[in-house]
């Protein structure tokens, strides 16, 4: 076996398909590579392009650059992200590899696919992958375009490892590559502020997320779940999923024929230009913790059966006067409360859309037939939404430098990444559906969009004419359910939410304690020598209370919102101290840091819930 043969077999272990994306590449020579020999006995590399001619390795000794690039980095933390451009000298990678502990994560963005096949034929690369993760992303390979380099480059570049980030671009890769080279520091730039930027996101959200939590926790006393669903809604007939992409305006009149046929569920965003149609769904849907209570009021909106998540907009939960049905999110506190109702746990796979809800949600009551209508996933015509969804006249948009995916009447359609991960998450999740479930079918009846892998591709009007043809009342059948909670339970949900207020007061009592645990340690390590018996008696203290705090259910809410201090906690994962002392300091530094944040939390949240359910009754 050669060693490009190897290399193959090595990168398919780690990445299948990358084998078959290598052999299937299509070359395009845009340069000559010469391999020659340095003094010291190495192959190296001497590239030609255009009028430019560059070695990639020192002619005297091929090692030295890479040597002392690697001494002066200095000993890495584990999981480092090293991002590179260039493999041409690949004697970077090799002392890399070589002299750095485990667990560095190797980021190699190779702008030629003529010296990355090259690189192959020359070093065995089986050790250095097994030692840690490295990743190859070279522009010819399938999916590997230098525009996609930043989407896979966050999910190396998390925030708690912004410090530790090393970027270097190989010699003269500058010369022969300026442009890539240029955009590669500024994806690794631009991704790294992203990342940054959602860090501080995620601590706004976290406290907003909070109080649409409690605020919305209320309409659990009255409130129904989603399994309750599985015994009324007959599995024989479609449900129609509702979504407002433009090709919407296409087909919109058409969903008249299939009321009292099928159970139409909307998307929020499509509520308007239904009503305008004179078409009332059977459900409609929220999802979104800021989404604009604009968007469904409408009078005829108020009473359609809801389905909704703890996290959505409060202000729409408000306005809305009908049915809510909601399902299992893994909040423990409203956990207590679903576990009084009686019914049959019942979550719904997010899929990070509205759509991608309902669509899991249909499936999970039973439903086996499924109707797409509205998913374009893309910006069909140019336009990211229906005519009549946030203005009456959607304008177009420029899709110029947007991603092209398959589409279902076209051969290629402009999308975005976010759509495109929902792409993604239909083919993952119908894919798996079918795996365990061969009676499901579903048609994508949006005529125009992205093409999603297993559906049946039809037109609305064919789908209804051969769906659509059993009667069936859906209102009647959903205003004979009950609330989920009996008048006992209801009035125990009652008592129990009044009852938070005084379980974060257990938390801010328990964070104190633990401080003080904290400042003791840390006073033991201001000691020349620590008494390692008190130090471990120390520790287990502090683990025992820990766990006494996570006992509380609410505390999950905390420890969601503490975004900052679980950043610097995991921060102080990746650093490694060279004493006891040493690290019983940073210990007790990031405890106390953490501690008195979750008292912080704890006090801001006991107003919430105080005045959310003070008054509940």
């Amino acid at each position: 076996m050669t060693i490009y043969e190897k290399n193959l077999k090595t990168l398919a272990a780690h990445y299948p398909e990358m084998d078959r994306r290598i052999e299937e590449a299509q070359v395009e020579s845009t340069l000559e590579i010469i391999e020659e020999v340095s003094l010291d006995g190495e192959k190296i590399l001497k590239i030609k392009k255009d009028d430019r001619t560059c070695y990639l390795n020192g002619k005297r000794d091929a090692h030295e650059l890479a040597q002392k690039w690697v001494e002066a980095m200095g000993k890495l933390q584990r999981d480092t992200p090293v991002l590179m451009m260039g493999i041409g000298n690949f004697f970077y990678l090799k002392e890399l590899a070589e002299q750095m502990e485990k667990n560095l994560t190797i980021v190699i963005y190779e702008p030629s696919l003529e010296i990355f096949l090259k690189f192959l034929e020359m070093v065995d690369i089986q050790k250095w992958m097994e030692k840690h993760l490295i990743v190859f992303w070279v522009n010819g390979l399938e999916g590997m375009e230098s525009k996609n380099l930043g989407g896979m480059l966050e999910q190396v570049l998390r925030y708690e490892l912004l410090d530790h980030v090393k970027y270097f671009v190989l010699p003269n890769y500058e010369i022969l590559f300026p442009e890539e080279a240029i955009a590669f520091v500024k994806t690794c730039r631009d991704v790294a502020l992203k990342a940054l930027s959602r860090y501080e996101t995620n601590i706004l959200f976290a406290g907003v997320m909070v109080k649409n939590l409690f605020s919305n926790a209320r309409y659990l006393c009255d409130g129904y779940k989603t399994t309750q669903l599985v015994e009324v809604i007959p599995k024989d007939i479609p449900g129609i999923v509702v979504a407002a992409g433009p090709s919407l305006n296409k087909n919109i009149k058409e969903l008249k024929r299939a009321k009292g046929k099928a159970f139409i569920c909307a998307v929020d965003t499509a509520i308007k230009p239904l009503i305008r149609e004179g078409i009332i769904p059977d459900m409609f849907a929220v999802v979104d913790g800021l989404k604009p209570v604009e968007l469904v009021k409408k009078e005829e909106a108020q009473q359609i059966p809801l389905l909704t998540t703890l996290n959505a907009s409060p202000e729409v939960l408000d306005y809305h006067t009908g049915m809510k049905l909601f399902f299992n999110e893994g909040y423990q506190f409203a956990e207590e409360i679903f576990k009084r109702s009686g019914h049959m746990p019942g979550d719904v796979s997010s899929g990070g859309s509205v759509a991608t809800h309902i669509f899991s949600f249909l499936w999970k009551i039973g439903i086996e037939t499924i109707i797409l209508v509205g998913q374009d996933l893309a910006y069909t015509n140019n336009k990211a939404y229906a005519d009549g969804t946030f203005h009456d006249k959607m304008d177009e948009e420029d899709t110029s430098d947007f991603i092209m995916v398959e589409g279902n009447f076209e051969e290629k359609v402009p999308t975005k990444p976010d759509l495109k991960l929902f792409i993604d998450w239909y083919n993952m999740y119908i894919t798996g559906i079918k795996e365990r479930d061969k009676k499901l079918r579903v048609i994508n009846a949006t005529e125009g969009g992205a093409k999603i892998q297993n559906t049946e591709i039809m037109t609305l009007k064919e789908a209804i004419d051969q769906e659509c043809t059993k009667e069936v009342d859906i209102r009647e059948r959903l205003e004979k359910l009950p609330p989920m909670l009996n008048p006992e339970a209801r009035e125990w949900a009652v008592d129990y939410l009044k009852g938070i207020p005084q379980k974060f007061q257990k938390v801010k009592e328990g964070a104190k304690k633990m401080k003080k645990l904290y400042r003791k340690l840390d006073k033991i390590c201001d000691k020349k020598n620590i008494d390692k018996k008190e130090y471990l008696s120390i520790m287990k203290k502090i683990e025992k209370q820990l766990k006494i705090i996570e006992a509380i259910d609410v505390y999950q809410l905390v420890s969601i919102t503490m975004s900052n201090a679980h950043y610097m906690l995991l921060g102080e994962q990746h650093v490694q101290q060279q004493s006891l002392q040493k690290e019983g300091k940073e210990i007790a530094e990031m405890g106390i840091a953490y501690v008195e944040d979750a008292e912080r939390c704890a006090v801001v949240f006991e107003e919430y819930a105080e005045e959310l359910f003070g008054n509940l009754s």
